[in-house]
């Protein structure tokens, strides 16, 4: 192989590791100051995953609507539809207070029959 050949495959190799680790080690979501792909209520989200309409929302920032009905720590879920982690405090919540949040949808998880978003933040 001549000189030349040696060095186009290593700058070739190069290039594509470059790329290839800038692909990979993307820099990581800010969802907090995303803006909304959608509102929509906790229920008629969890409708939407049944029917097989959801999966255009997953991975997409979206806020939800709906009552509060069990707080845990770091988590909570809405009109018993929805399950959201958050990544900071929760403020004071009660059950039974409507609120509106805004987070990832992550998935839908068929054995709970519940959607799952994270990195959630309290909007109202």
């Amino acid at each position: 192989m001549s000189k030349h050949r040696k060095i186009l495959i290593l700058i070739i190799l190069l290039s594509v590791g470059y790329f290839g680790y800038n692909y990979i080690y993307q820099d990581h979501r800010d969802i907090k100051s995303e803006t909304s792909q959608l509102e929509i209520t906790a229920s008629y989200l969890l409708e939407r995953f049944k029917t097989n309409d959801g999966n255009a929302l997953l991975n997409q920032t979206i806020s939800v609507t709906g009552v509060i009905t069990n707080l845990e720590d770091g988590a909570i879920t809405l009109d018993e539809s929805v399950y959201a982690t958050f990544d900071e405090n929760i403020p004071q919540l009660t059950t039974n207070e409507k609120i509106m949040i805004k987070g990832r949808c992550i998935g839908y998880d068929e054995l709970f029959e519940i959607v799952k978003l994270d990195q959630c933040s309290l909007i109202k």
